[in-house]
């Protein structure tokens, strides 16, 4: 019977030196490869992060441009305006204002009665009739409607803003119960030259005012009776209209 001797294990490979050199060889392109990712993956992540805040500056950048812009037509369009009222002032000041003999006030109501408590329109109008162009002014404070009281008619009351007793702002003398002068009015400059004419209606409530401006509903009803109104220029006391009769019923 023979007996088989136990075969010897095998020992460890050697390395040699030529695989150890590609064992490094591979390491090396193992680590390469691996920051040439994290290389890539850090440039993605720069490039994600630099296109989001331009795209954020540059729409803050639109709204600052479109502000400014903005501003820009704001203060150009403000100082167009303020150029051209400079302008206007300017040519408005080389104007001469009319006279007596520049103008003529013409003064029609609608209807020659009017209720107690109730109202009555005039039509007022001014007529060119001078040679050379001049200003005007037509406000209500300017162009001035007055009613006065004749054959002892008067207010209702003397409670209120005031009566017929007392001189009117813009008025003709004690007689005057009401004015469109009472109460302000803002300039209406008129430049007026030859066949020119402006005509403006204007409203009386029937009431009588006083020294002050007060709210129609405040100031005191005239009694029945005949008044008389008309036109007058401010600063002029030459030139009116005819009064014009009209009856309080």
């Amino acid at each position: 019977m023979t007996t088989q001797q136990p075969q010897k294990r095998r020992g460890k490979r050697k390395t040699t030196k030529e695989m150890q050199r590609v064992y490094l060889r591979r390491r090396i392109v193992v680590g390469a490869v691996a920051l040439v990712l994290l290389a890539l993956i850090g440039f993605g992540i720069y490039k994600l992060a630099t296109s989001v805040f331009a795209t954020y500056h540059d729409h803050g950048g639109a709204a600052a441009s479109n502000s400014s812009v903005s501003g820009n037509r704001k203060k150009a369009t403000s100082s167009k305006k303020s150029d051209n009222s400079d302008q206007d002032k300017a040519n408005q000041s080389s104007v001469k204002k009319c006279g007596a003999k520049d103008v003529k006030l013409e003064l029609t109501p609608v209807s020659q009665s009017v209720g107690v408590g109730g109202t009555l329109d005039f039509k007022a109008t001014i007529r060119y009739e001078g040679g050379d162009s001049c200003l005007v002014d037509a406000s209500n404070d300017s162009r001035i409607l007055t009613i006065s009281n004749v054959s002892g008619a008067g207010s209702s009351s003397d409670a209120g803003a005031g009566s017929g007793n007392g001189k009117t702002k813009g008025g003709q003398g004690n007689d005057v119960i009401w004015s469109s002068a009472v109460c302000p009015a803002d300039p209406r400059n008129l430049l007026m030259a030859k066949g020119d004419k402006d005509v403006q209606k204007i409203t009386w409530p029937a009431d009588s005012t006083g020294s002050t401006c007060v709210p129609d509903e405040q100031l005191p009803r005239v009694e029945r009776g005949t008044y008389l109104a008309q036109l007058n220029l401010k600063g002029h006391p030459g030139v009116k209209s005819e009064k014009v009769p009209i009856t309080v019923e």
